[in-house]
């Protein structure tokens, strides 16, 4: 006793710190500073007090970890009995920078054991925990305060800072109930937050079973968060989970959220007011969301409701989901949309599948859906949609019936609409929605009209994986032919890739719909092997690349008639027979007609068509300035040297 009343009394820490530093730099290869005094006490606590201290990364010069001052207490007693009893935890003006490298590597991964690059000393082996009984930890309480935490990463850009943190915690061990305290301000980038958080309740926890319980939580979220700016969201309720039971509840939950992005406002609420899953039952009354977006010309409006739960912790069930979407804008052809949506929904916790099996019925279609999820995390998404019968240009429009206002037929419309009267727009191409979503399934529509033109019996197998849309294969049956191919969209570089065969499709119809133009008639075949990337639509033409060929036969060319020109010629020589002849209608007919074209930098080149008429035959080479909207082409006919045609003298 009186040799440790002379230690305490006598013994000076502050004499140990260069050898703390020098240990610290040999096992590590760490540059600790202690610029503060060291404090030590022994009786009825173990503890250690610091003042400013400072870690650098391994190697390097820069600040891991800094703080103004700390102190750490153990009590004496219970570590006779294999357990840690911590009296408190202080830190004061903590600052700590947590970097990942672009091969992944973090700038603590060799304190932790993990291996250091090769041109690195080696760290030193991580100590193992003797054998015997398993040590308990009892913390009586952690503050923080005046703290601020750095994340960056060099391999995704990411970066968070958090500060102004503060936390403060009552006692910290198993089965043993605590408060807490806490309260930050969050920045980061990629996705952009700046916003002020608060959250306060309390916990129960048991490490062994990884079970937890939150009680009384109530949360606040104060500012602007991916481009959504007046942010604020408040979250209260109970919630606990005990996973080694396989027990689950919710009560009294609570969200709130509003906000604006761009001319938009919206406003969400989602309450549970229990809930309650078991290996034995699984229960609870009905859960309702709402979600509200209003803007200078659109509003839509989401409400959900879901019935009370069935089943157990393994397989869950709820036997009534009725959702209905509204949305209200004047850009729409039927200014209003209503869809309504009913259905179940069934899931498997233990192998981590969701299924919905849903209807919905509105204007002229009927239509059957299962969506699903086939992996929680990350989630891999599944689907099968079959429609009777779906008009889009109800709901996009008919874009290829539109033409610039007071412009006559026929008139090129420049690249991307107008801007304001004056020179026009060059839309822009983001496929970037595309990314951070797994997806696959099937799509069968039994009658679709999209852009006039007009489909029968449409199917696509749909995937889409790390950033990749693939609608492949498609087919369809249109026009007396058919359709068939495969088309791709790449974030990735902003990429798009379409192969499509049309066979035996009646050519007329069909421009009659989509183009808006009566010139050709005829049967035959059309196909494209075309890619482009590019960040606008006018980017995108210019850098079309790719292959194309026509073949038609039996068909005509509207406009003029060239054979009624010859006549003519003929009847300068005073026939009367040819002069009637020439009253026909304006189109030369053909029997075939053909050519193909190679496409690069958003010009097609064509050196090979072909046209067979029974008075004429037709040879032509040229351009087609795609993405400049330009044309230039030499057609060639030579007059078959007798009215007979082919096989006259």
């Amino acid at each position: 006793v009186a040799g440790g009343i002379a230690i305490a009394v006598l013994f000076d820490a502050n004499t140990l710190k260069a050898e703390i530093e020098r240990t610290v730099q040999a096992k590590t290869g760490r540059t600790l500073k202690l610029e503060g005094d060291l404090k030590l006490a022994f009786w009825p606590s173990i503890g250690a007090s610091i003042g400013r201290a400072s870690l650098s990364d391994r190697g390097a010069t820069g600040t891991f970890i800094g703080l103004e001052s700390a102190h750490v207490s153990v009590a004496v007693m219970p570590l006779l009995s294999k357990q840690i009893v911590v009296n408190g935890v202080r830190l004061d003006g903590l600052k700590a920078t947590v970097t990942r490298s672009k091969d992944g590597r973090f700038n603590f991964d060799d304190l932790l054991g993990v291996p250091v690059a090769k041109d690195d000393k080696p760290a030193a082996p991580t100590p193992r925990p003797e054998e015997g009984g398993a040590v308990r930890f009892d913390i009586g309480g952690v503050r923080i305060e005046r703290s601020t935490i750095s994340y960056r990463d060099a391999k995704t850009g990411k970066a968070i800072d958090v500060t102004e943190l503060n936390l403060r915690t009552g006692r910290i061990a198993d089965d043993v109930p605590g408060t807490f305290e806490l309260s930050a301000q969050v920045k980061s980038t990629a996705p952009a937050v700046d916003a002020r958080v608060a959250l306060v309740g309390a916990y129960r926890f048991n490490l062994a079973k990884k079970a937890f319980a939150l009680s009384g939580l109530d949360a606040k979220v104060e500012g602007a968060a991916a481009g959504i700016t007046g942010l604020l969201l408040t979250l209260k309720g109970d919630v606990a989970a005990d996973p080694a039971a396989q027990t689950y509840s919710v009560t009294g939950f609570a969200l709130n959220a509003k906000g604006a992005r761009a001319q938009e406002v919206f406003e969400a609420t989602v309450t549970a007011p229990k809930l309650s899953i078991s290996p034995a039952k699984a229960g609870g009354e009905a859960i309702n969301a709402q979600f509200t977006l209003k803007g200078p010309q659109r509003t839509a409006d989401v409400t959900l409701k879901l019935s009370g739960v069935e089943g157990s912790a393994k397989a869950l069930k709820i036997a009534s989901l009725a959702a209905q979407f509204k949305l209200t804008d004047p850009a729409l052809p039927m200014k209003t949309l209503n869809l309504p949506l009913n259905g179940t929904l069934q899931a498997n916790l233990e192998k981590e599948t969701l299924q919905a099996d849903l209807t919905s019925t509105f204007d002229e279609t009927k239509l059957k859906a299962k969506l699903g999820l086939s992996k929680f995390s990350p989630p891999f998404y599944t689907f099968d949609i079959d429609a009777d019968r779906l008009n889009l240009d109800r709901y996009l429009g008919k874009g290829g019936a539109a033409t610039a206002q007071g412009a006559p037929a026929g008139t090129p419309a420049k690249a991307g609409g107008t801007s304001g009267g004056g020179e026009t727009a060059d839309p822009k191409v983001d496929l970037s929605g595309l990314k951070g979503i797994n997806a696959k399934g099937r799509v069968h529509v039994g009658s679709l009209q999209v852009q006039n033109a007009k489909l029968s019996d449409f199917k696509a197998q749909i995937s889409l994986a790390n950033g990749r849309l693939e609608m492949s294969p498609h087919s369809a049956k249109l026009y007396q032919g058919t359709l068939a191919g495969a088309l791709s969209a790449d974030a990735n570089g902003n990429r798009v890739a379409l192969k499509e065969t049309l066979s035996n499709v009646s050519v007329g119809p069909l421009l009659r719909d989509v183009a808006q133009r009566d010139a050709l008639e005829g049967r035959g075949n059309v196909v494209l092997d075309v890619h482009s990337a590019g960040g606008t639509v006018g980017g995108m033409k210019k850098a079309l690349a790719g292959t194309a060929r026509v073949h038609l036969r039996d068909g005509a060319v509207k406009g003029f008639d060239l054979a009624a020109a010859l006549r003519k010629a003929k009847a300068v020589l005073g026939t009367k027979s040819a002069q009637q002849s020439a009253e026909g209608g304006q189109k030369t007919d053909f029997s075939e007609l053909s050519g193909s074209f190679k496409i690069a930098s958003g010009v097609a080149h064509n050196n090979d068509l072909i046209g067979k008429a029974p008075l004429f035959r037709l040879a032509g080479a040229g351009d087609i300035d795609i993405g400049n909207s330009r044309l230039n082409y030499l057609a060639k006919p030579t007059i078959v040297a007798t009215s007979k045609g082919q096989g006259g003298g």
